[in-house]
């Protein structure tokens, strides 16, 4: 029996999945390998980088005890790919040595200010041709982070190749270096139109073409594994390497969601997404437009309100209670408080606007807010209830925008943020107008990796 690897490498979590095969279609039941990620790097607060060697073994480890688990249970895997966090990466040797640590999506250096009093993200981007699709570049993107870099002089002499996260570790398994569309599209550097390198993007940050990696369609059987890592691995030599996708894509993908939905996807931060049937890829206000693969394009909400700002307001109730009782409660005691509290209450006139990190789509230094309190309505119920309500406007606003109308039948629901809460689901089946399901499968990010391998 054939059997095929996923794995999601998240901000937070490695998540690898073995799913049998039967004729050619994924099982259910999948085993799954769960660590928190442990390569984080304390640097400064506005350094997000992560330890190439630890998370690369820490995949690996992973990877081995699903080898394993396939051996005893006679599967024999025949295929690999990998998602994961958008927008960062590193910089290897042509031996796919890092040369760098990873910089996230969650970095800030792009933010710092140049000559001139402008940032180097402000800089760079008018240099470059505005991007239809919403996307652009911001700060954690490559693109920044490479012009950063060069900015600084700090390019390493020995880099021969630039690549996200995951295409790392595909580049690994398959012994050279590839990247696919939706991660360099995330990088700011790659057109999803033209499906060519962004050559003004390029000139502007000071790099040369011969940094930039083989690009791939999602999916594409990029050929066989490498025989040392094979070996490595635990993995049969005839195991094929498939070009990865970008998480919120693989997330799309492993939902089941079809045209006539629309996705509602919880972590760290919250989605929105839908397939665009009309209109071409042009971005609306509060939306960015991201490939999928075939052809298909998937409109996208994205923002930094999901399980963070919940998790923010839960930290707030929890030093609230420390500073009056001495006390401490854990966080997963909280959030069940919290969430039958937003079930029975109302909002009461209170709007908290839970951009508590930012927004992509709005003024940069613009932050969270409540307004709207009264001697009435200020309750821990009506706070939790309203925070709620702007988590979900937040995805909900952009779709009635560029829409117009309701013009889908129903709402998919993945990511342990609406798995865990039920007024969270409640409000955006209120919000949409529209029934709400839970996708089949918890990981649905691996999962969508998966299925690519296939």
């Amino acid at each position: 029996m054939s059997a095929v690897i996923g794995v999601d490498i998240g901000s937070s979590a490695i998540k690898a999945i073995l799913y049998g095969l039967d004729n050619g279609r994924i099982r259910a039941n999948p085993r799954i390998i769960t660590s928190e990620l442990q390569s984080r790097i304390a640097t400064s607060p506005n350094r997000f980088e992560e330890d190439p060697i630890l998370l690369r073994d820490q995949v690996f480890e992973a990877i081995q005890r699903l080898a394993i688990i396939a051996s005893e249970s006679r599967q024999t895997i025949t295929g690999i790919a990998f998602t994961g966090q958008m927008h960062g990466g590193l910089l290897v040797d042509s031996e796919l040595n890092p040369r760098t640590n990873i910089i996230t999506w969650q970095d800030k250096r792009g933010d710092e200010i140049a000559l001139g009093g402008k940032t180097y993200v402000e800089l760079l981007r008018e240099s470059v041709q505005p991007d239809p699709t919403g996307v652009g570049i911001h700060t954690g993107f490559l693109a920044a982070t490479l012009y950063w870099l060069v900015k600084q002089d700090a390019m390493p002499r020995a880099a021969t190749a630039v690549l996200g996260i995951h295409d790392w570790l595909t580049s690994i398994l398959l012994g050279r270096a590839v990247t696919d569309i939706t991660s360099a599209a995330a990088w700011g550097m790659y057109d999803i139109i033209t499906q060519e390198w962004k050559q003004d993007v390029i000139s502007a940050i000071g790099i040369e073409h011969n940094l930039l990696p083989e690009i791939a369609e999602p999916g594409t059987d990029l050929g066989p594994i490498a025989k040392n890592i094979a070996d490595r691995l635990g993995l049969p030599l005839d195991a094929r390497i498939h070009a990865g996708i970008g998480d919120t894509q693989a997330s799309y993908l492993g939902s089941g969601c079809s045209m006539d939905e629309i996705l509602l996807n919880f972590g760290t931060g919250s989605q929105s997404m839908w397939e665009i049937q009309s209109g071409g890829p042009v971005a609306t206000e509060g939306t960015d437009i991201r490939y999928l693969l075939g052809g298909r394009y998937i409109v996208t909400v994205q923002t930094l309100a999901g399980g963070k700002a919940y998790q923010i307001v839960a930290n707030f109730f929890r030093d609230v209670l420390r500073e009056f009782t001495n006390s401490e409660i854990e966080l997963s005691k909280i959030y069940p408080i919290m969430d039958d509290l937003a079930r029975r209450s109302n909002s009461n006139g209170i709007v908290l606007d839970p951009i508590f990190s930012g927004s992509k789509f709005r003024n940069e230094l613009e932050r969270a807010s409540i307004v709207g309190l009264t001697p009435a309505n200020f309750t821990s119920g009506s706070l939790i209830r309203s925070l709620v309500e702007g988590m979900i406007e937040e995805i909900s606003r952009p779709y009635f925008v560029r829409e117009g109308r309701l013009r889908h039948s129903g709402l998919v629901g993945a990511g342990n943020g609406l798995r865990n809460n039920a007024a969270l689901r409640e409000v955006a089946e209120r919000r949409f107008g529209l029934p709400l399901r839970l996708s089949e499968y918890e990981e649905e990010a691996a999962l969508g990796a998966a299925m690519l391998a296939v």
